[in-house]
């Protein structure tokens, strides 16, 4: 997969979130649950794109997914 395309799912993904929480108000900017959320944005774009290509998804020796970049 090109990184162009990556990075244009991710910021899909990460603003489609923000609208929502610009609505919401559920979690404050800048702060820890701020940004452990966009990390687990930005692991289900992998998860998907994983599953989408290669029918797996493949993790870091700590257990985290794999970011392909």
């Amino acid at each position: 997969m090109k990184k162009g395309v990556l990075n244009k799912a991710e910021r899909l993904a990460f603003n489609n979130f923000d609208k929502w929480n610009d609505v919401t108000g559920v979690f404050q900017e800048h702060t820890g649950y701020y940004y452990e959320i966009l990390g687990i944005i930005e692991d289900s774009v992998h998860i998907g794109i994983q599953m989408a290509l290669y029918n797996k998804v493949e993790y870091n020796e700590d257990g985290e997914v794999l970011i392909k970049k």
